[in-house]
């Protein structure tokens, strides 16, 4: 049953002029509903949160415009838990982070942090070839018993979640960190995935149901998934976005920020390059990462190649940098278009490489699944 102090903390986490380290502070020395009966009465709550006359009457008309009893119906209708820092049920792994979110939305069990965690973080615009790799990590890291930890966004995100909740043999559960409230899922595309974490898995939000998933939002949530990580996973990212945002986060942080490197010719591989460059760690197999968070995790083994003719390595290689029509793959090559169109068809029908509006480019993570020249 949803509590007094819950309700209140909940409508305090909403006020739209209630800043994450003002919350933080509201609720260190007071109970959330002794803090919004203050608010509501126009009178700053202690002597530790002082603040402008305008800021006050702004956060007065605010609380006094939530209806308690409206925001106690939608925690209950979506069976949203919630915590406030310095609590009993609060994550310890978030607890002591200078950023921690004053109070925590959820939605499954918190007991999924107690695992070691690997975020694994990208583009939303990533290649098929950096979906695959994301989704292949994700899975493999469950496997060993590694609770991913991602923000349920298009791309890599979403493949990396994918790969965990669908693994075949997981001993862990993942972690969603998202930018809107827990009672609707974002993007809807999603929905299957949203749905299997809500039953299997873990969902957080520091923002309470009704949120709408404001732009604002999505960098706010990056400092979370940085804090909950152990190590973080870049997997394809542009020279701007969140993924670089939470890799910064991190450095912040002392965590170790680990890169799948990419062609420097693929766009989406631009960010990764950039970390690359400035001193990011790479990682090239599943095994780097295992060993970057150390003992106590189950090691898998080692990839199987997939052995190819020689044309047909040389055709993954040529769209492993990004995807390429058949006109530019026999250019690029520099083989005939006899050659390159049998490879093509072949490696099609294998699923190694996908093709989409005359766009072709590798289907395949070559990460877990190396493929190499016979």
């Amino acid at each position: 049953m949803t509590t007094d102090d819950q309700v209140a903390a909940s409508v305090l986490a909403g006020l739209a002029s209630m800043s994450r380290r003002r919350l933080q502070r509201l609720l260190l020395d007071r109970s959330p509903t002794n803090a919004l009966q203050e608010l509501r009465a126009g009178r700053a709550p202690g002597d530790s949160m002082a603040m402008s006359d305008s800021l006050l009457e702004r956060l007065t008309v605010q609380a006094r415009a939530v209806d308690e009893g409206v925001m106690a119906r939608l925690i209950a209708e979506s069976a949203i838990g919630v915590t406030t820092v310095g609590s009993a049920e609060y994550p310890q792994c978030l607890a002591d982070d200078p950023e921690r979110p004053g109070v925590l939305f959820y939605r499954g069990e918190l007991s999924a942090l107690n695992a070691e965690r690997v975020g694994i973080v990208g583009t939303r615009n990533a290649t098929a070839a950096g979906r695959a790799t994301a989704e292949e990590l994700g899975a493999a890291l469950a496997e060993a018993g590694i609770c991913v930890v991602s923000g349920l966004a298009l791309g890599i995100d979403a493949a990396a979640h994918r790969g965990a909740v669908n693994a075949s043999s997981a001993i862990a559960r993942c972690v969603a960190v998202v930018g809107n409230g827990l009672d609707e899922c974002y993007p809807k595309r999603n929905v299957r995935l949203w749905e299997q974490l809500i039953d299997s898995h873990l969902l957080l939000s520091e923002w309470p149901p009704g949120t709408a998933p404001d732009a604002f939002r999505f960098p706010l949530r990056n400092r979370i998934i940085a804090a909950l990580s152990r190590v973080l996973v870049v997997v394809e990212s542009r020279e701007h976005g969140g993924s670089l945002i939470t890799a910064r986060a991190c450095l912040d942080r002392g965590i170790e920020v680990m890169v799948v490197p990419g062609s420097p010719k693929s766009r989406a591989s631009a960010g990764t390059n950039l970390l690359l460059r400035d001193g990011a760690t790479p990682a090239t197999s599943v095994v780097d990462i295992l060993e970057a968070v150390g003992s106590g995790v189950r090691h898998l083994p080692a990839p199987v190649s997939t052995p190819l003719d020689a044309v047909s390595a040389e055709v993954v290689e040529r769209c492993a940098a990004g995807p390429a029509t058949l006109d530019s793959i026999v250019a690029d090559c520099e083989l005939g278009i006899g050659l390159v169109a049998m490879a093509v068809a072949d490696l099609l029908a294998a699923g190694t490489l996908c093709e989409r509006d005359g766009w072709i480019e590798v289907a395949g993570s070559r990460l877990v699944h190396p493929v190499t020249p016979q």
